[in-house]
């Protein structure tokens, strides 16, 4: 019932912003193609990826049994990754173009949190550094060229009204990928407690949840013009 009044108010929020003449937040902006990317699979791909840092700690704490120190320090190697890949990400989008970049984070991403579903804790240390650290190095490349490519065809006129918009899709997307991860390690819970699948199956479940989500973001991106954002890049 919730859920239906809340699509139901939803869609009459759209309904007004879209025919407003001064909305608040304008939603027009979304016919632009790089835009649109970046803030509909986009937030797609923020929930997610933000939904990781948060499930990594309770898995190892929760299921593994380790302490908050151990498991703070291996999700030291996430960030590692995002830090080691950024002075190369703009030579990556120079060289191979929004497109590409953003498919090939997008599908690593995907991969490592399948590849986080199957870790145990007699998993090698060495390969969840690994793990994390490609996950890391995923995550950042797909944040910066979501974050480049954002403004790269929204006419100055439009800027503002774009710039609201973008602001408030991106701070939702990033506390609802708390919430979404909570939701289905909740509900992974629950299927534990009916089959006896043991500590390991929510967290299974929430990542291959996440991972499932994060293909919506892989297919947009997919169908991406091959030029677009080019033009922030200095490319003809």
């Amino acid at each position: 019932m919730s859920l239906a009044v809340g699509l139901t108010l939803l869609g009459l929020a759209v309904r007004h912003l879209l025919r407003a003449n001064h909305p608040f937040v304008d939603l027009r902006s979304l016919r632009v193609e790089t835009f649109r990317l970046a803030n509909a699979g986009g937030s797609v791909y923020r929930l997610t990826i933000s939904a990781v840092p948060f499930l990594l700690p309770l898995l190892f704490q929760d299921a593994f049994g380790w302490t908050p120190v151990e498991a703070g320090s291996m999700v030291l190697f996430l960030f590692a990754g995002n830090l080691a890949i950024k002075p190369a990400t703009t030579w990556m989008l120079r060289r191979f173009g929004f497109r590409l970049v953003l498919v090939s984070s997008n599908v690593i991403g995907v991969l490592c949190m399948v590849a986080m579903a199957f870790l145990t804790a007699d998993t090698s240390i060495v390969v969840m550094a690994l793990l994390l650290f490609l996950s890391g190095v995923a995550r950042s490349v797909g944040f910066t060229a979501y974050n480049t490519i954002t403004f790269a065809d929204v006419e100055p006129a439009d800027m503002s009204r774009a710039n609201t918009l973008n602001s408030t899709l991106q701070q939702a997307a990033s506390g609802f990928g708390v919430a979404v991860g909570a939701i289905l390690l909740s509900t992974g819970f629950s299927l534990e407690a009916g089959s006896g699948g043991g500590l390991l199956l929510p967290y299974q479940f929430a990542f291959i949840g996440i991972a499932v989500l994060t293909l919506f973001p892989t297919i947009e991106a997919w169908l991406l013009s091959r030029a677009a954002g080019h033009s922030v890049i200095g490319v003809r």
